[in-house]
């Protein structure tokens, strides 16, 4: 198990989530981990830095998403065995830590969804959607069976639209989503948990999906903006 003897109490409450992220990028770069090395225990890494659960997940939920830590159920949580020092390129942290603006983010969605769409019309298979239907399947089926679990709502969003993202075929395209989808988990939690946040959902996936298997592009980018209108308001 890694040490960590680098890692420090924080002492900016303001930006905690931010802090953590730094402190254990910095840990990396400078060779404290090894590949596949595992990390302190949540309990342990709180009382290192001096930070409360939430805060340490969020941040190892972010690291996560980038590909530099791995999660593994009921094992821990794991520095990844090849990671790319591109993850700590200035782009990328740039989009993860500085202050959302909801335009902004709403903007962005709109461009790389527009874009995804568009490139999963001209290439998904049938099995590409299949696998989006099944994501949209177990969402209704968890919502019809009275499932309150917020996070589990939010999870499956996000994997919908990591799945569409995978029918492009465009592994560039598939990784930019990927990376920049953690900054949209806070908006799309806020959406499902509107009033029939979640009902729209499944209606604006389902849409979606059927506007794929039609190749209707020009329906596409109109759906596109439609289904994210919810997101900015």
């Amino acid at each position: 198990m890694v040490n960590l003897v680098a890692l420090t109490r924080i002492k900016n409450q303001e930006s905690l989530v931010n802090e953590i992220i730094i402190q254990l990028s910095q840990a990396i770069l400078e060779g404290d981990f090894k590949p596949g090395d595992k990390l302190l225990s949540e309990a342990q890494l709180c009382e290192k830095l001096g930070v409360g659960r939430n805060s340490l997940r969020e941040a190892i939920k972010m690291l996560n998403a980038i590909g530099v830590l791995e999660t593994k159920r009921g094992q821990g949580t794991f520095l990844a065995k090849e990671i790319s020092h591109d993850v700590f390129n200035p782009l990328i942290f740039k989009l993860i830590l500085e202050p959302k603006c909801a335009k902004d983010i709403y903007e962005l969605r709109v461009l790389l969804e527009t874009m995804v769409i568009l490139m999963a019309i001209k290439k998904a298979t049938a099995e590409d959607i299949t696998e989006v239907k099944t994501i949209v399947l177990k969402t209704k089926e968890l919502l019809e069976n009275g499932h309150n679990n917020i996070e589990s709502f939010v999870e499956l969003d996000m994997q919908f639209h990591l799945t569409v993202a995978k029918a492009t075929h465009n592994h560039l395209v598939e990784t930019i989503l990927a990376t920049v989808i953690t900054i949209f988990e806070p908006f799309i939690k806020k959406v499902l948990l509107s009033e029939n946040g979640i009902s729209l959902s499944i209606k604006n996936h389902t849409n979606l999906i059927q506007i794929i298997e039609q190749k209707n592009i020009i329906e596409a980018m109109n759906a596109v903006k439609k289904s994210l209108d919810e997101f900015m308001y």
